[in-house]
């Protein structure tokens, strides 16, 4: 089952779509419209906090993943630059007041979102549970849980080797 398999009528005329090559690609199409149906990527943002030998977790209060250890993360908003949503989310599931400071890279490739990951500055506030998170902790490196989405490990992996290099 691909990423478009779920899209089964026009979003301009509501006519059932039906299934044809778009250069080397199958996409719904209308033939009422005579339009392909597009699906853009979500796009998001993973923040790096650390502090000595510490990186900064949240535990999710929300779905998806609801209960388990992540970074702080979440959507960019249409309208919204990459780094204010950053900023907005690291407020939002922590309280801290953080300032980019290193872009670690973009993530894309594994499911619908593409992520782009910053380490960032504590500028002020104190780490707490934000509405959308049940706990934060500052985790050991070496102790850091199994994380749940995609592209945690590869985040991790990419920071590590960040961190050797400063």
């Amino acid at each position: 089952m691909d990423e478009l398999s779920h899209i089964n009528y026009c979003q301009t005329c509501g006519t059932g779509l039906v299934r044809k090559f778009d250069r080397d690609k199958e996409r719904p199409y209308c033939k009422i419209c005579g339009t392909f149906t597009y699906v853009d990527p979500k796009v998001a943002v993973v923040a790096l906090l650390t502090y000595q030998s510490s990186i900064l977790l949240i535990k999710r209060d929300i779905e998806p993943h609801f209960g388990k250890w992540s970074l702080p993360s979440g959507y960019v908003d249409r309208g919204e630059s990459v780094e204010n949503a950053l900023i907005r989310e690291v407020f939002e599931e922590t309280t801290i007041r953080s300032i980019p400071s290193h872009y670690l890279g973009v993530f894309s490739g594994k499911g619908p979102v593409v992520v782009h990951v910053y380490v960032v500055t504590h500028k002020s506030g104190t780490a707490s549970p934000g509405d959308e998170v049940s706990e934060v902790k500052w985790c050991e490196f070496d102790e850091i849980p199994d994380l749940p989405f995609p592209y945690d490990a590869e985040i991790i992996s990419e920071f590590r080797n960040y961190l050797s290099t400063i």
